[in-house]
């Protein structure tokens, strides 16, 4: 009876330990996940050339775990906003650093988005593969000319991506001097 008991006992502490580790690694995921972002650099996504009216963006799917790694440089939601003057030239480069496919399709700021978008607010302003989405780790380019004035999204065009909240906020600004990337 006594080694039953033994038994048991460790039996019973034996699983203790396996809740509480179960716990513990649930805790640090949570943690990981609900860490507020870093502050934004735009030196890091943004590279303007004033003389020649050109701006460069740097556009990471998955850049980090926010919103399940659901974001274009770690913005989600619409919780960053790109502004560039009407009329400059923007290139955005684009990179899927996810291990599922991702694109990006410039479209009008209105609610709900579309499931599977397909048609660009501003000319070009898309990448290859909108709905099927690119490969981990593949890239792609959108040249395009700022305009009309107006407000916009940057949406990952894979089907359910972008009502996911995989967005963020695009500008062409009548007013605007110089682009802008603000969280």
């Amino acid at each position: 009876m006594i080694a039953f008991g033994r038994v048991a006992a460790v039996a019973a502490f034996g699983i203790c330990l396996t809740i509480a580790a179960g716990r513990a690694a649930t805790a640090h995921r949570t943690a990981v996940r609900a860490a507020p972002a870093a502050a934004l650099d735009s030196n890091t996504f943004m590279t303007v050339d004033a003389a020649a009216k050109k701006v460069t963006i740097q556009l990471d799917a998955a850049y980090n775990s926010q919103n399940g790694g659901m974001n274009f440089n770690g913005g989600s939601k619409g919780d960053q906003t790109i502004t560039v003057p009407l009329g400059w030239s923007v290139h955005i480069a684009f990179q899927n650093k996810d291990a599922i496919p991702h694109s990006a399709i410039i479209l009008a700021d209105h609610m709900p988005l579309p499931l599977q978008p397909d048609n660009p607010a501003i000319a070009r302003a898309y990448t290859k593969d909108v709905t099927a989405g690119i490969p981990t780790d593949g890239t792609d380019t959108m040249d395009f000319t700022a305009q009309p004035a107006g407000n916009y999204l940057i949406v990952c065009g894979v089907p359910g991506h972008g009502p996911s909240g995989m967005y963020i906020k695009f500008v062409v600004s009548a007013d605007a001097k110089a682009p802008q990337y603000a969280k």
